[in-house]
């Protein structure tokens, strides 16, 4: 999190050495995802995908400008980018960005106008090579505010797979969303062709179940520490004020046992917790101890905050709660609801 803030400061600071002639270049469009691998850093602006060393030296740049092909096959668009000075009339918007070390790829997702999903793979040393492209959603498919993603490892009793999750922001469907899909809000896709089914499939021989919640949830922050997965989120119940939830999920032996192991609490501030905001998050190493500090709106705002320090290490604990308040499962459904309890009292820092 602290690596990642101060590239972004560098980058926004001055112009990052490049390889053009005059010794530097400058990002077009705004910046939607940053993200750092072994050896290089990545970024996606409106405008293109940029490769990049450690010291912001450019590698690779690619324009996400380009014509979608069979536009009314839902099932069979193909993305193909054209020249500097080519014409073009869709622009790839990339919502999900994460480079598979393991597999020497970058996985980006996302949209293009008036498509309901599209998704490359690219070879992670350099990005102008796309090894693979599927229109599929993985991820939102607009905004990237209030949604994360990241590579999860799921241990079996033979080895270890890597899956995308991706916890999505639920959000009241308009007239505008036009797309149809059957993902839920939090999802487990597969990433290469060794898993079952293909390149990016969220559902196994077993289909796993849906996570859903009746209130507007917003995601901040999500991670996986050994076995266990974290995700942070900011819930909205009704009238009834906003609530800080910390959910965590056992990588257990498939994807759908993975999903069926979660757990939840409420995190609560000082002032206990009644319409406090989540704005920042940060996971503190600790060897035995899982520390993660947040930074608390107490009142909705910007201004008046706190900064918590919890320890969410699992506790083996088992045992089921609900809370109406957090994430509400009706008795008439039969969709995975959210289970909540007390967690840890933070402390101000």
């Amino acid at each position: 999190m602290l690596l990642l803030l101060g590239l972004l400061c560098s980058i926004w600071a001055e112009p990052a050495q490049g390889l053009e002639e005059d010794g530097a270049f400058s990002f077009e469009g705004d910046l939607r995802q940053l993200t750092v691998s072994n050896n290089f850093v990545y970024i996606a602006t409106e405008e293109k995908l940029y490769q990049l060393s450690h010291d912001l030296v450019l590698i690779h740049s690619l324009t996400q400008r380009g014509i979608l092909k069979n536009p009314e096959e839902e099932n069979s668009q193909e993305f193909y980018r054209v020249s500097m000075n080519g014409a073009w009339d869709k622009t790839f918007t990339v919502n999900v960005l994460l480079p598979f070390v393991n597999n020497d790829t970058l996985i980006s997702c996302g949209a293009t106008e008036q498509n309901c999903g599209f998704c490359e793979v690219l070879d992670l040393k350099n990005i102008s090579k796309v090894l693979y492209k599927e229109p599929v959603q993985v991820g939102p498919l607009r905004s990237i505010s209030g949604s994360v993603s990241f590579l999860v490892d799921v241990k079996d009793s033979l080895q270890t797979q890597t899956y995308i999750l991706t916890a999505m922001e639920n959000h009241r469907k308009t007239e505008e969303d036009s797309c149809t899909s059957d993902l839920g809000m939090i999802n487990l896709h597969n990433t290469n062709y060794q898993q079952d089914g293909d390149i990016f499939t969220f559902s196994g021989p077993n289909i796993p179940p849906k996570i859903t919640a009746e209130a507007d949830v917003e995601f901040v922050d999500g991670f996986q520490i050994n076995s266990t997965v974290y995700l942070f989120s900011n819930v909205a119940s009704g009238n009834k004020p906003n609530k800080v939830c910390l959910v965590w999920l056992q990588a257990e032996t498939s994807k759908s046992k993975t999903l069926k192991s979660l757990h939840g609490a409420p995190l609560r501030t000082s002032d206990g917790g009644e319409g406090s905001k989540l704005l920042a998050s940060s996971v503190i190493p600790d060897g035995q101890q899982v520390l993660w500090s947040g930074v608390f709106s107490l009142d909705g705002g910007p201004t008046n905050t706190e900064l918590l320090l919890f320890e969410i290490s699992p506790d083996g604990n088992d045992q089921t709660y609900t809370d109406p308040d957090c994430f509400y499962k009706p008795k008439t459904s039969n969709k995975q609801s959210w289970m909540t309890e007390n967690l840890h009292q933070g402390f101000t820092s």
